[in-house]
């Protein structure tokens, strides 16, 4: 059962199918002002120095466990990995289907997105472009690079990352949006609404709210000055900042989604951009990518989620595109199964960027894949993982204490690692 806090109206729950899964390995795997957010809360835990190994679960924490390589070892003789099998997977009768008959046959009325092609809603270039561009430059000299990454690499990294008006002017106030708001009582009256999170004293109260400033700052600080400095594992600092900004980027299409209909209409560019960076669905880069390649179906369903939110704001959009509170329920009921759509399809784009790199982790415990460096795997996945474990708890609680016991691990075994990556799939079965 999927719960998903909404800020302005009830709970809205939806049940996905479970499906089952055959055997075999599966392959590897805003606007120019875009940050106008009404409020937003917690996320997973506080970050702590990449270069020490650290123990409990949650984002921050990086322990670093070396691999065994060489000959597989007995351990994992018997152990296999389900192949991604999303055969039964099927639309809920209230998702937007642009993809079928133009959206003829759904319950949403004819809009701009029925072509399946995202419509901007302002001309010009969404800000959030140009921050997937610096994160591909930074995949290059960091996580993609194919040497291990040198001090210079992480200056050049940083220097991306900083750019003005780029991924750490957002990161540092980005709100996670399925936790609830900060009380307006309690915001500071000389920040704007959007950016309560960077007072210290609500970040600290909200941690799970705040998760940008609280969360990914420390981690994302600590493993840029670690790799500048020379100091521990570039591979695992590396893997440190790329598990961060996509998490980073995965809350940051939700949020331009909501944005859309309660802040500002051209956020529904910005949700899109953080996506595809601007690209054509087939073309998409940032996370559209691995998660592309990993499975298309979930990757045109986040796609079909965006257009869905897009297409409200169509429907929507007389006189001057009203917000929220000048919408009526209707609207809002409308707006809801469209972002709840691509939430659903976003929760299995993050899960699958979590499985992709277990089965790395697992094949480098194994010694069955020599391109795969288990201590940055597993760094990467002591962020990422546990950003699955709210959703995990409300849909499965017995599946999700495998994966919350699995991110607790100091070093986990090849079976535990087995056993996480099953979980993910029952539990984040469909997009």
């Amino acid at each position: 059962m999927t719960i998903r806090r909404l800020p302005w109206t009830a709970i809205l729950t939806l049940s996905l199918p479970l499906i089952a899964c055959k055997a075999d390995d599966p392959t590897a795997t805003d606007s120019n002002n875009d940050e106008t957010t009404a409020g937003e809360t917690d996320g997973p835990i506080t970050g702590t120095d990449p270069s020490t190994p650290t123990t409990g679960p949650g984002p921050g924490d990086t322990t670093a466990t070396e691999p065994t390589t060489g000959e597989p070892v007995d351990e994992c003789a018997d152990i296999q990995i389900a192949a991604i099998d999303e055969s039964s997977c099927a639309p809920l009768a209230s998702d937007y289907q642009p993809r079928v008959d133009n959206s003829a046959n759904d319950e949403w009325d004819a809009c701009i997105s029925d072509d399946g092609v995202y419509t901007q809603v302002e001309a010009g270039v969404p800000g959030s472009v140009a921050r997937i561009v610096a994160y591909e430059e930074m995949a290059k000299l960091l996580w993609n690079n194919p040497t291990v990454p040198t001090a210079a690499d992480f200056t050049a990294a940083r220097d991306q990352y900083v750019i003005p008006e780029g991924l750490e002017s957002r990161l540092n106030r980005r709100e996670d949006l399925h936790y609830d708001p900060i009380p307006m009582n309690e915001w500071d009256d000389m920040v704007d609404g959007d950016k309560q999170c960077t007072v210290q004293a609500l970040a600290d109260k909200y941690p799970d709210r705040c998760a940008g400033p609280k969360q990914m700052k420390p981690i994302i600080d600590a493993a840029f000055a670690a790799g500048q400095s020379g100091e521990g594992d570039a591979r695992v600092h590396a893997a440190t900042i790329q598990a961060t900004l996509d998490w980073f980027l995965v809350l940051s299409v939700y949020k331009e989604a909501e944005t859309c209909g309660s802040a500002k209409a051209a956020d529904c560019d910005s949700a899109w951009a953080y996506y595809t960076g601007g690209a054509g669905i087939d073309d998409g880069i940032g996370i559209s990518s691995p998660i592309s390649s990993t499975s298309e179906d979930t990757h045109y369903r986040i796609h079909d989620g965006i257009l869905a939110v897009r297409c409200w704001r169509d429907l929507y959009k007389d006189p001057d595109y009203p917000l929220f509170p000048e919408l009526d329920a209707g609207a809002i009921d409308q707006f809801e199964l469209g972002w709840e759509q691509l939430d659903q399809a976003l929760h299995r784009g993050n899960a699958l960027l979590v499985r992709d790199h277990a089965v790395r982790y697992f094949d480098a415990l194994c010694g069955t894949d020599e391109g795969s460096y288990g201590a940055a795997e597993w760094a990467y996945l002591q962020i990422l993982g546990p950003t699955l474990q709210l959703e995990a708890d409300a849909r499965n609680p017995s599946q999700a204490a495998t994966l919350a016991a699995l991110w607790a691990s100091d070093a986990p075994t090849a079976q535990e690692v087995a056993d996480g990556i099953a979980a993910i799939d029952a539990i984040f079965s469909c997009p």
